[in-house]
């Protein structure tokens, strides 16, 4: 595992090259045509860490630029993404960790829908997201780990197994049924389309932006 990663005055210098001045100030407003309105994510609240990742200053997460499936390649993400079942997943997260073939790093994990919703750019759409920092991004929902219970609470846990019972959507013991057996039946996504977030049965197909930080 690599230590955490520090910022340094020429690291974030060589970033600032990297996006280029034109295209940083471009993503300043959410048009190019002289519109007033500001992003939620300028180029400028990120920097380059290397090797498919940055780093969103404002919150001091590090994302991969890609979706699994996809692979960096000098500023494009090619391939398509893959989709998963909400189980299968975490299943690719650990993969990624277990082959440390994002960035070296094996502490990735599935962002929160929290964590997911601050990279959308709002006043963008289709896809609604900083297509700068996150190229070939697909318009469809990507997995959090947020877990959802009667449309209210949101329950915030990697592994489902750690969650209480009384906060697995419409899950209830059978007779007869260990109360460590049921499984939640809905977890959140974020749509990139217009950047809305939904829950959604987690046997549904979406693609997996990991992160990893805090």
């Amino acid at each position: 595992m690599h230590s955490k990663f520090k910022l340094t005055t020429a690291a974030i210098a060589v970033a600032l090259v990297t996006w280029g001045g034109t295209a940083s100030a471009q993503n300043e407003h959410c048009n190019n045509d002289g519109s007033a309105d500001e992003a939620t994510t300028p180029t400028r609240d990120f920097v380059d860490v290397g090797n498919g990742v940055v780093e969103h200053e404002p919150t001091g997460l590090q994302w991969s630029r890609c979706a699994i499936g996809q692979t960096w390649n000098a500023g494009s993400c090619d391939g398509a993404a893959t989709v998963f079942y909400w189980g299968e997943a975490k299943d690719a997260i650990d993969q990624v960790n277990a082959t440390g073939e994002l960035a070296g790093w094996s502490d990735w994990r599935l962002p929160t829908v929290k964590e997911l919703s601050g990279i959308v750019e709002k006043c963008r759409e289709a896809p609604a997201i900083n297509t700068e920092i996150f190229p070939d991004t697909p318009w469809s929902g990507f997995w959090t780990s947020t877990l959802h219970f009667d449309g209210r609470n949101r329950v915030d846990d990697y592994d489902p197994d750690h969650v209480e019972v009384d906060a697995k959507d419409g899950a209830h013991p059978e007779e007869g049924q260990d109360e460590q057996d049921i499984y939640p039946e809905e977890a959140w996504f974020v749509g990139f389309y217009k950047g809305l977030e939904y829950p959604y049965n987690i046997e549904s197909s979406y693609r997996v932006r990991p992160v990893r930080g805090n």
